[in-house]
């Protein structure tokens, strides 16, 4: 009886951080937000290869990057060095 109360107060208290937690991220989403920030991204090119699976050219920060889309999860294929804005190719 004794291994159910102490489990049940390790419980209690695990809920009420997890709680805790939600609301200060709730709290302080925008500052969040800002700190973190939304990079601008603009997507290049989009080829669909299988359903389900394509490559993606985005560039993001003035670096261009080629990645991998599938159902699993994104994968960063070859990251390219941006050129200057306004230089001729």
């Amino acid at each position: 009886m004794n291994n159910l109360g102490a489990y049940s107060i390790t419980m209690v208290v695990l809920l009420g951080c997890l709680i805790g937690v939600a609301i200060l991220l709730a709290r302080y989403r925008d500052r969040l937000n800002a700190y973190f920030g939304v990079r601008p991204r603009i997507s290049r090119a989009n080829i669909e290869l299988a359903p389900g699976a394509r490559i993606m050219v985005v560039e993001i920060d003035g670096m261009t990057v080629v990645c991998g889309l599938n159902k699993s999860g994104i994968t960063a294929l070859q990251v390219v060095q941006g050129a200057p804005h306004g230089s001729a190719p």
